[in-house]
């Protein structure tokens, strides 16, 4: 019920106005700190790429924007080595974090610094991929997904952009501005199940077992990275 509300709501602000005043496009560096309960079993912190896309309507000097944002973390990994039908081989193992979301920004219009506030919900997508490598000659054998689990997820953060390229009025193939995106956000996660560190031994007859760990997922992230803004449409 909750989602459909939500549905809703983008729709209603989609064609309650017929222009947008700009449409921002970002790539972001991540690094992602777990906190709380995740923390207690997630000792490392995680880093990924991450990119958005926001549309604002006009409305003064407070523009107000939706979109979505997406981002990949890779949060830590090992490698063992595994014996298996009389041979040793490789097992690498990386765990990873997938997150999307919708975001709702309130920024300014600002000419060379913009700071804004965000609001977002959504989810995180976690799984575990382990890859066996022959030790000798360095060969993928096999790949797998060992345990995967999704949380949902809603936060809020902020940030500063700055400007440092303005396009050039005259020329209308120059539509673009470019901003340095500096953001902390802080990510609420429901529970979901996971592998850390240590969480898969190998045996001596060339299985494996694993020892899942189960917490909530919040994380706080550190993102740097660039924004473009494209001159308004109508539609």
């Amino acid at each position: 019920m909750k989602t459909t509300w939500l549905v809703a709501l983008i729709f209603i602000l989609l064609f309650a106005q017929k222009t947008f005043s700009a449409q921002n496009f970002g790539l972001n560096l991540i690094l992602a700190v777990p906190q709380n309960e995740f923390s207690k079993n997630v000792r490392n912190s995680g880093i990924g790429l991450g990119g958005e896309g926001i549309y604002y309507f006009e409305n003064g000097n407070t523009p107000f924007g939706f979109g979505l944002d997406l981002g990949y973390i890779a949060y830590g990994g090992e490698n063992l080595d595994v014996p298996l039908s009389g041979v040793t081989v490789k097992l690498s193992r990386l765990n990873q974090l997938i997150n999307f979301h919708v975001l709702f920004q309130l920024t300014t219009n600002g000419e060379s610094i913009r700071p804004y506030f965000d609001l977002l919900f959504g989810g995180n997508f976690l799984f575990t991929q382990s890859t066996v490598t022959d030790e000798c000659e360095d060969r993928e054998i096999s790949s797998s997904t060992n345990i995967s689990d999704f949380a949902w997820s809603f936060g809020f953060g902020g940030g500063l952009m700055v400007k440092v390229y303005e396009h050039n009025p005259n020329d209308p193939s120059d539509l673009q501005t470019m901003f340095l995106d500096f953001k902390v956000r802080y990510l609420k996660g429901t529970e979901a199940e996971y592998l850390t560190k240590g969480s898969i031994i190998g045996n001596s007859e060339g299985t494996i077992t694993l020892f899942p760990s189960r917490s909530k997922t919040d994380l706080l992230q550190y993102q740097i990275g660039m924004s473009v803004k494209f001159d308004s449409i109508t539609i």
